[in-house]
């Protein structure tokens, strides 16, 4: 619902794209950026879980998980597919796989977008959208390492909207004419 009303407000304060070159280049940023936002969308699906079932108050270590690249109990309730809504390990691994996945590959939008000419606005958002991430990532380090304190759970569940809001401004601004 947020992306929909998001998306139409953005339409209303925006309603057509600056001119931009319809080329390769452009064609694939846009790919990226609506990938890019699918993924976001599924990182706060996947935290949604995390703070459901509590799955912040174990693992309070990072990089590693206790200690462990691949945590020992990773998948060990049955059925297999239990272990992704009811396993505290499985579901905060898969919160930090989806995190180092988006770590590298916003930076890599971003560097993608640096080699294609786009107006202000757009490289604007681009930018925004990279400190986001930063934002977000270091209130998700923070919040696991001080064992979820509220203000910074809230605030890093605030931010995920915010970086989804960021992704959704740059899909916005590529969008085909």
């Amino acid at each position: 619902i947020f992306a929909a009303m998001f998306w139409v407000a953005l339409g209303l304060l925006s309603p057509h794209p600056a001119s931009q070159q319809n080329n390769e280049n452009i064609q694939g940023l846009r790919k990226f950026s609506f990938g890019l936002s699918l993924l976001i969308f599924i990182m706060i699906l996947s935290g949604g879980f995390v703070a459901g079932i509590r799955a912040g108050l174990a693992y309070n270590t990072f990089p590693l998980m206790n200690g462990h690249l691949i945590p020992p109990d990773l998948f060990i309730l049955e059925p297999w597919y239990r272990n992704f809504f009811d396993n505290i390990t499985t579901v905060q691994f898969d919160h930090r796989l989806i995190a180092w996945t988006l770590a590298f590959l916003v930076p890599l939008f971003w560097f993608k977008s640096r080699k294609v000419e786009l107006p202000g606005t757009t490289r604007l958002a681009c930018n925004l959208f990279l400190l986001m991430l930063i934002i977000q990532i270091s209130l998700g380090i923070a919040t696991l390492l001080h064992v979820v304190p509220i203000p910074l759970a809230a605030s890093h569940q605030g931010g995920a909207v915010l970086l989804f809001a960021a992704s959704l401004w740059v899909s916005h601004r590529l969008r085909s004419h």
